[in-house]
């Protein structure tokens, strides 16, 4: 049973018009032709330093700590629709809660995440001297594994999204926002994102741009997470991305203690066809 009525009521609403976070294989940007397809490597490291229960610090400097990788694929069959995967592989995640005393327990969690599938559909339009999309997509979260008590880095539960993207570009500069909507199957609360993306085209070749990330939940948890990243197209069919965030607000479920206070860098490299 698919768990938030607010998820619902919201999905009606805006209709077929909500988004996860934009970045889709390859780099948000490749292939962009009939046939193409494509796939990437997202090395991903999350640094947590505070266990949390709402904005109150619970045990300050217990620390989480995850590495992951990410393999993703794209094939499309022409420029306006897409089929995507993301398949993340936790090689070490470990984090530290409070023990007998003032000790501390550390858990660990290794293997393979959730699959999620999606459909990027694109209207692409053509102006005067600006280029732009929308981006409609649907996607499903699959969960590889059963949910236990223990630590996991991965829901391990059934989940629905749907997106809404918009970019713009013109000769230097570039523009993209977008929004998120997810309902998960009991206990995951239903969870909202949006986001907005400045770059400049430093060179044909390299996008230099500043990100910020909102997401929010069912359990009034809710981050604001920006920084900035380098995409750089090394050929037309190697590209590169690398991206920083840190999370300048930082207040997580009110319902059940998590990690809180972080940031994230990811570096990848992505090969088109």
């Amino acid at each position: 049973m698919l768990k938030g009525k607010r998820g619902v009521g919201l999905l009606l609403v805006m209709g077929l018009a909500l988004n996860a976070r934009a970045d889709q294989p390859i780099m948000n940007m490749m292939p962009r032709w009939d046939g193409g397809y494509g796939i990437q490597v997202l090395a991903e490291t999350i640094h947590r330093s505070d266990l949390k229960q709402g904005k109150e610090v619970l045990a300050r400097g217990h620390r989480e700590e995850i590495q992951q990788l990410h393999l993703q694929g794209v094939y499309t069959w022409d420029r306006a629709i897409r089929l995507t995967f993301k398949l993340p592989y936790v090689t070490e995640a470990r984090r530290e809660i409070p023990g007998a005393g003032s000790s501390k327990t550390i858990e660990h969690d290794k293997g393979w995440g959730d699959l999620t599938l999606a459909l990027p559909l694109k209207n692409y339009f053509n102006l005067n001297q600006r280029t732009g999309n929308w981006s409609l997509t649907p996607q499903v979260r699959v969960p590889l594994g059963n949910k236990t008590s223990g630590y996991s880095v991965a829901n391990r539960v059934w989940g629905g999204g749907l997106s809404l993207g918009y970019e713009t570009e013109v000769y230097h500069w570039f523009f993209a926002a977008g929004v998120t909507a997810w309902i998960f199957e009991a206990p995951e609360p239903a969870e909202w994102s949006s986001y907005v993306d400045l770059g400049w085209n430093a060179r044909n070749d390299m996008q230099i741009l500043w990100e910020s990330d909102f997401k929010w939940n069912d359990e009034d948890a809710f981050t604001l997470a920006a920084g900035p990243a380098i995409y750089w197209r090394y050929s037309d069919r190697v590209h590169t991305r690398l991206e920083w965030k840190y999370d300048f607000v930082s207040q997580v479920s009110k319902a059940r203690p998590k990690h809180g206070n972080g940031d994230r860098l990811s570096i990848g490299i992505g090969f088109v066809y």
